[in-house]
């Protein structure tokens, strides 16, 4: 099937799932409130007293006209009865009569005893909701009202709703036509009355489950079940399934595969012996051949290209990343395939990586989200790399709690909607940027920096438990003196060149590791002083990390320059935003001259409201590099933003993370 059709077909499933699954949470919620819930409370009864009923002798009979005088007097009647309202009888023309009493009907009231038709007024209505009512409540209205009514949904008659002043807000119905008590309603009715409509998706208050809206969700559902019907099949067809996949670990023989590696100039560069099942991104990483990739395995990069037999399996991922032409040629995405699947390969790109033992020194949180991560080798050996390099750890299959270990007190309130449940994960690796130069700081010599976020769980409406991220969650729940596995580091993302040209770093949230490493280096290191402008965005102060850290470089040195962005600042307590002395404070520093005080907004837009002046100050856009990294929307934006003003794509450097 055409990978665009099935890119469409799995945009609807995702967005399916989450209407269908509103409605499920809505019907299990609301379900369980019925089997819960207060029977004589849902009725809304709480109140009711049945009405005396009139108690007539044989003096009250004979004082009684008879009903045949009647039929004359008043239009034409299908049917009389003899009803009691307040202890006194009357007669009940029903001239049009309905199925139910709720359905229009149109009726003459008569005294039984002087033959006159009676009118439903408001005395007559308070005095028949009194009548009705065993409750400490006062009258406190009368009113006449015509449908459609909030409370009594199927009737269609118009009522007087006479309202108590009782702890339940108690409104009692009476037939303006017919005397008729149509019932009571108070707030736990009306609570029910809620629970029925979300229930029945009867949105448009018809009182009844026989509408539209469900209609039209049974056939979202069914489409809903045919798109994961297809993308399953598609799945299948491309060999995503296997038997193997089925069965208990425990029942799996362990066993190699061995396939034969080919360079990038068609030799037989050595054969290599991978796990079974493994995808062969990971396979070769652990063979020293590392190939390049930015979304961690998850296809969506399409940076680790390998090439295979042309009869080899095409995946989703592939059909997205390759053209037909490509695809026919066997080009494929390794970490979309596994060593089942091949017994050689052709390298289209490759990176030399030497795998470490790191040993975790320190891990704190610096934001609500953030940790910052300290490691050194177990070699004591030193690690070189360019600023801006990642490094691709591996996760070993685990059992992780979705809450971090040791979280502080002053950050439970930030965690409170997650809650704590363990769960389970295969192995797999994941990419983390360096957040220090090699250079060596002052009591952190040798030291590798990581800035993690912990992933949490999509925020999903579905009963499905969803787990958080795998690898943030296990190497920030890591404690000092523990090890894990890495390789590399990979060197993709880096300054260029020295020159004199201004720097442009645009980021958010923890996008900043790789931008404060290429700081590090040109300020610490390197000691340049050629002009860089750092714009940092966050949601609010709480995850603004490296404030302080940044606020005192700017103030040292004139040729650095520090916008921080805030999308959802916090309020002070007097009212007024936050500003850079609230936040950190240096004594005898120029604050004047430096940019520290958080504004509100995106950071695309503060840096499209600055860039006019940076340009001028460097002579030119064209005398600018710009080094981007955050997620794919800001990044995106501020692509389209640069790109706009007449900037280059030589002089952007961005660094994905999803």
């Amino acid at each position: 099937m055409n990978s665009s059709v099935i890119g469409k077909i799995k945009f609807l499933h995702k967005w399916l799932s989450l209407l269908v699954g509103i409605q499920l949470l809505l019907w299990i919620s609301t379900g369980l409130y019925f089997n819960l819930m207060d029977s004589q409370k849902a009725r809304g009864t709480q109140y009711l007293a049945k009405s005396a009923a009139m108690i007539a002798d044989d003096t009250e009979k004979l004082a009684q006209i008879e009903p045949a005088t009647l039929l004359n007097s008043f239009k034409p009647a299908v049917s009389l009865s003899q009803v009691s309202l307040l202890d006194k009888p009357y007669y009940l023309l029903t001239h049009d009569k309905a199925l139910y009493p709720y359905f229009i009907n149109h009726y003459s009231l008569v005294d039984a005893i002087t033959g006159t038709q009676v009118f439903i007024d408001k005395t007559m209505a308070k005095a028949l909701a009194v009548n009705s009512y065993k409750g400490p409540g006062n009258i406190t209205s009368a009113t006449q009202v015509s449908p459609p009514f909030d409370d009594r949904l199927k009737e269609k008659n118009t009522l007087w709703r006479v309202n108590f002043d009782d702890e339940i807000n108690t409104s009692v119905y009476i037939d303006a036509g017919s005397g008729r008590l149509v019932g009571h309603s108070n707030d736990d009715k009306r609570i029910v009355d809620i629970a029925f409509m979300l229930h029945f998706m009867d949105y448009a208050n018809e009182g009844s489950f026989n509408n539209v809206q469900i209609i039209v969700f049974a056939i979202f559902t069914l489409f809903f079940a045919f798109t994961g019907f297809i993308w399953t099949i598609e799945l299948g067809l491309n060999g995503q399934y296997s038997l193997t996949q089925l069965l208990p670990k425990c029942l799996i023989k362990k066993q190699n595969n061995t396939i034969q590696v080919i360079d990038i100039d068609g030799q037989q560069l050595r054969h290599v012996s991978i796990p079974a099942h493994e995808n062969l991104l990971d396979g070769l990483i652990h063979q020293n051949i590392a190939l390049p990739s930015s979304c961690g395995g998850g296809g969506s990069c399409g940076r680790c290209r390998v090439k295979l037999k042309p009869e080899a399996k095409v995946t989703a991922c592939d059909n997205q990343q390759f053209t037909q032409d490509e695809l026919a040629l066997g080009y494929r995405l390794a970490c979309q395939h596994t060593s089942d699947e091949v017994n050689s390969l052709s390298l289209l790109d490759i990176t030399q990586a030497e795998k470490h033992q790191l040993e975790l020194i320190s891990s704190e949180f610096i934001s609500p989200f953030i940790k910052e991560l300290r490691f050194k080798t177990v070699s004591g050996k030193p690690i070189t790399f360019k600023a801006g390099a990642f490094m691709r750890f591996f996760i070993p299959a685990a059992s992780s709690d979705s809450l971090p270990v040791a979280l502080p007190e002053s950050l439970r309130s930030h965690w409170k909607e997650v809650e704590s449940h363990q769960f389970s994960h295969d192995s797999c690796s994941r990419n983390y940027s360096l957040a220090n130069s090699d250079h060596a700081l002052p009591g952190a010599e040798n030291e590798l920096h990581f800035t993690i976020k912990l992933q949490q769980a999509p925020k999903f409406a579905t009963s499905q438990v969803i787990n958080p991220g795998v690898g943030s969650h296990y190497i920030c729940n890591l404690q000092p003196g523990d090890r894990v596995e890495a390789a590399g580091p990979f060197e993709e993302f880096s300054a260029q060149p020295i020159s004199e040209r201004s720097m442009v770093m645009i980021g958010a949230g923890s996008g900043m590791a790789p931008l404060k490493s290429l700081i590090e280096e040109q300020i610490v290191k390197l000691k340049s002083t050629r002009p860089i402008h750092l714009f940092f965005g966050t949601r609010s102060e709480a995850d603004l990390i490296y404030q302080e850290r940044f606020t005192k470089l700017a103030i040292e040195h004139k040729h650095f320059f520090y916008y921080p962005v805030l999308s959802r600042p916090t309020r002070l307590s007097n009212g007024s935003e936050p500003t850079s002395s609230s936040i950190t404070n240096h004594d005898g520093a120029d604050q004047s001259r430096v940019n520290s005080a958080p504004t509100q907004g995106y950071v695309q837009d503060r840096l499209a409201a600055q860039l006019d002046e940076i340009s001028e100050q460097a002579d030119g856009l064209a005398n600018i590099e710009f080094y981007l990294c955050g997620p794919a929307s800001m990044m995106t934006a501020t692509i389209e933003q640069l790109k706009a003003r007449g900037v280059k794509e030589s002089a952007i450097a961005f660094d994905s993370f999803v």
